[in-house]
């Protein structure tokens, strides 16, 4: 009977205090340094590559890729940041980061051409779509109030764009000429690269790249709202609204053109000659000096930065979204969905550069006390689809979270790893 009564009172006391909200849920003051680290692509998952045999099977992959082809991307996105958060009372802070990310896109038709060939077709081409870099530096500052159901915390961000870069039109074509029964192949390398300073140049003069940069600072601002509609039922907002763009002031761009036709007759005979007599007819010689001269303009294709008449005008995204929070347990357990919409290079003077798409994220978190907490969600944010998994150990003091992910920009390759992401967050306060 006693062992009995210990077990009930031992399971009551677990089961209480994790309903309850205790000295572990909640800082007064932060300090929290959070390092994010992403990569992925929706072409090879670590499934097709660790397996005893491994298989290439290239129809297969022309078959499974969507029509905007195969899609290579990275993001960082380190940030520290120091805040206040009073229950019933006031939150303030204040924080620093930088944002970094890129993507490269190839186009369906080279993969459908190496998995399939060419027939039927006089001409392959493969393009560069959605292939940008983009890298950002910001300090934001926040404020707002915690109230008995509401919270409201809204902020401000200056921000700096360092660099923008953008391939529209690059491709390489191969044809056939059916009139002159020739191969020919064109090529375009159309890259541009936007900077506020000369990246040769200037990078070691901080007090000028200090002062071009600060020139050229955009703002936006920020909110999140939640409401606690039920006990157990949370429901909020959150937006990020561009107001004044960030200039970049400097070009450097690279333009490079290639075009060549080669008779398939003429090579044919060509080479016959040259294995019957063993030796060269000298023209070879002079045909490889005229492709060296083509080819010259490849060992500095960058050219020299010049101060554009008109800025470069650039936003970070545009954000704006709902989101649940449904905890019917405590703290024990909380499940959670966000659905918004999202804005890459919002108000751009070429509204190709504009992209729009719809995030979201379903998840849920297991919390034990608020000390020890494992949390499992799937998203897509910024058109990545990932599946992470994250722990968290919360000592009041110090707090370590830290979680994994297999992500890419196709949704059944996000679940077999052809792509992962990694980050570590400290949080330091009282």
């Amino acid at each position: 009977m006693k062992k009995l009564i210990l077990t009930f009172a031992l399971f009551a006391s677990l089961f209480t205090t994790a309903f309850a909200e205790n000295m572990f849920s909640h800082r007064f003051f932060e300090v929290k340094l959070d390092v994010p680290v992403n990569l992925s692509n929706n072409l090879i998952a670590l499934t097709d590559i660790f397996t005893e045999k491994v298989v290439i099977d290239l129809p297969k992959i022309a078959d499974d890729m969507g029509k905007d082809g195969a899609s290579f991307n990275m993001d960082v996105a380190p940030s520290l940041n120091i805040g206040i958060d009073i229950p019933r009372g006031l939150i303030f802070g204040v924080g620093i980061g930088a944002e970094a990310s890129a993507g490269i896109g190839l186009s369906k038709d080279i993969f459908e051409f190496i998995g399939k060939g060419n027939v039927g077709k006089d001409s392959v081409t493969a393009k560069m779509n959605n292939t940008f870099a983009d890298l950002f530096a910001y300090a934001t500052v926040n404020g707002g109030w915690n109230g008995k159901k509401l919270r409201v915390n809204a902020n401000a961000s200056a921000f700096w764009a360092l660099a923008h870069v953008e391939a529209s039109d690059t491709y390489v074509m191969v044809y056939q000429n059916e009139e002159n029964e020739s191969l020919g192949v064109k090529a375009q390398l159309d890259g541009k690269f936007y900077s506020t300073v000369d990246a040769r140049n200037d990078l070691t003069n901080f007090q000028a790249l200090f002062n071009e940069t600060k020139a050229n600072l955009g703002f936006d601002v920020g909110a999140d709202v939640s409401y606690k509609l039920f006990r157990y039922l949370d429901v909020g907002g959150s937006a990020r609204i561009p107001i004044v763009p960030s200039h970049l002031t400097k070009l450097s761009a690279v333009n490079y053109k290639y075009e060549q036709e080669i008779n398939i007759m003429e090579m044919m005979g060509s080479k016959q000659e040259g294995e019957g007599s063993g030796s060269g007819s000298g023209e070879g010689s002079s045909e490889a000096t005229e492709e060296e001269e083509k080819l010259e303009g490849l060992t500095d294709l960058l050219s020299e930065p010049v101060t554009l008449d008109k800025a470069y005008a650039i936003h970070r995204p545009m954000k704006l979204g709902v989101s649940a929070n449904f905890h019917p347990f405590g703290t024990l357990l909380t499940t959670n969905g966000y659905i918004g919409l999202g804005i890459r290079h919002p108000f751009a003077t070429d509204k190709a550069e504009t992209d729009t798409y719809v995030e979201y994220e379903i998840g849920g978190r297991l919390s034990l006390w608020n000390i020890l907490s494992f949390e499992a969600s799937h998203s897509y944010y910024d058109e990545i689809f990932k599946n992470e998994l994250k722990v968290a150990l919360n000592i009041r003091l110090v707090e370590v979270d830290a979680g994994v992910s297999l992500q890419s920009a196709n949704f059944a390759k996000s679940f077999q790893g052809a792509g992962v992401g990694a980050f570590v967050t400290v949080c330091i306060g009282f």
